[in-house]
């Protein structure tokens, strides 16, 4: 028998305590560069580790992928995604714009998403029909349809390419005001209503894209790669996340 979506939001929970427990009390952590030139930490690994072992021993019929240890089942009804450390370069300069992204999907479709921020004591879990709460209070995105009226959480300008540099501008520059660089975070915040939209580039993988999904959704907000189209489990690319349908379109046709 299938666990329910309430039973496993219980398991979601308590992977991203133990994710907590491991990184409650590190910074400044070295690292090292992967094959792919990406930084990793010791930690990138023990969390990815400890997460992992958790779900063989509650769910060993699920499927498992994580950033550090690859795929392992991952034809089953129900596999879950792990970047245990999203933001590593600021993890390893001991600032706190990082967080662990925990997803569960049935198929192609993220049901729930956790998004971790252990040193603040935030944990954002999003599921699917029963709405986004954020240490346990539900939480909705903002009404505010006019980008101007909104703040605008954008990624590392570094991040835009020759292809997204424009729409990056235009989006830059008709928000109220900009935050940058808030990770995972800033898709807490918009999901809390504090944030309006956020904006990623070109250079994410599945594994940074799939709990924020149910999160966004889960609050009454929307997101979708920059042409509109839906977002799944295998989805990478440039992002755009809005509070609500109406705001969505108009930062929509500044992308464009």
């Amino acid at each position: 028998m299938s666990s329910s979506l309430v039973e496993l939001a219980g398991t979601a929970q308590h992977l991203a305590d133990v994710a907590a427990r491991a990184l409650q009390d590190c910074a400044g952590i070295a690292f090292e560069f992967k094959a792919d030139g990406t930084p990793v930490t010791p930690f990138d690994r023990a969390v990815e580790h400890g997460i992992r072992t958790e779900i063989r021993r509650l769910h060993p019929d699920h499927g498992i992928v994580g950033e550090e240890f690859g795929a392992e089942n991952e034809d089953r009804d129900h596999v879950w995604i792990i970047d245990p450390i999203d933001g590593t370069r600021q993890f390893s300069a001991g600032l706190p714009n990082f967080g662990t992204l925990i997803a569960l999907c049935r198929g192609r479709t993220p049901v729930i998403g956790v998004i971790l921020q252990p040193w603040t004591n935030l944990v954002c879990i999003g599921v699917e029909g029963l709405g986004t709460r954020v240490n346990g209070e539900q939480v909705r995105t903002a009404e505010a349809t006019d980008p101007a009226r909104v703040i605008a959480c954008l990624s590392d300008p570094d991040a835009f390419d020759n292809d997204t540099q424009a729409g990056f501008e235009a989006v830059q520059k008709a928000s109220l005001w900009n935050v940058y660089d808030g990770g995972c975070l800033g898709y807490a915040s918009l999901a809390r209503g504090l944030v309006g939209l956020n904006l990623n580039g070109p250079n994410l993988e599945p594994f940074d894209i799939a709990a924020l999904i149910p999160v966004v959704r889960g609050a009454g907000g929307v997101i979708s790669d920059w042409r509109g189209d839906a977002l799944d489990a295998h989805s990478s690319g440039a992002i755009v996340a809005s509070a609500n349908p109406g705001l969505h379109d108009r930062v929509l046709a500044l992308l464009a």
